[in-house]
């Protein structure tokens, strides 16, 4: 319904405050009610307008629980990313004449505190990324495992065995 003179619909909720069991609207002769206007109005927040509503707000993204096979399926795309990112870069610095591997050495040298930090960071993109690949490679092959426990299992071995073997690699020194 639109109002004379104005641009936008207004939708008035006549609202009881307390509901009577038979009544029509649940409304009975002596029960208070009010009406609740739902036409935005300059002054009050959306946050306030849907409050005056009484229906629930979604809930943020940071308050949902996240299922571990999005989390698994998130990380693969972010490892791959970084990937990319670094070795794009790696790549970049080789075509402008850096010397790549004395930049390595340099750092190794300069900061021996965060070297295993960089070795991780390193090895747990690429651990991480060749495991879901062949987590995916069986899938597509067999399409076996794709059970909602068996994708929450093989997420959960997915995260632990890259951080096995990330962890196993920075221990090592060439």
């Amino acid at each position: 319904c639109r109002r004379a003179g104005g641009l936008f619909p207004t939708f008035n909720m006549l609202v009881s405050t307390r509901m009577v069991r038979g009544a029509p609207l649940g409304l009975r002769q002596g029960v208070s009610a009010a009406v609740i206007r739902l036409r935005p109005s300059s002054t009050a927040s959306y946050t306030e307008r849907q409050n005056q509503t009484g229906r629930p707000i979604s809930p943020h993204l940071t308050i949902y629980k996240w299922p571990v096979a999005a989390l698994s399926s998130i990380s693969t795309r972010l490892t791959g990313v970084a990937m990319m990112v670094g070795m794009s870069g790696i790549g970049g610095l080789a075509l402008v004449g850096a010397d790549v591997p004395g930049l390595v050495t340099a750092f190794q040298t300069s900061f021996p505190a965060l070297v295993p930090v960089g070795k991780v960071a390193v090895a747990f993109p690429l651990t991480y990324h060749y495991l879901s690949a062949l987590r995916h490679t069986y899938w597509d092959f067999t399409a076996a495992g794709l059970e909602l426990g068996s994708v929450r299992a093989s997420s959960w071995g997915l995260f632990g065995g890259a951080a096995a073997i990330s962890l196993g690699l920075a221990a090592v020194t060439l």
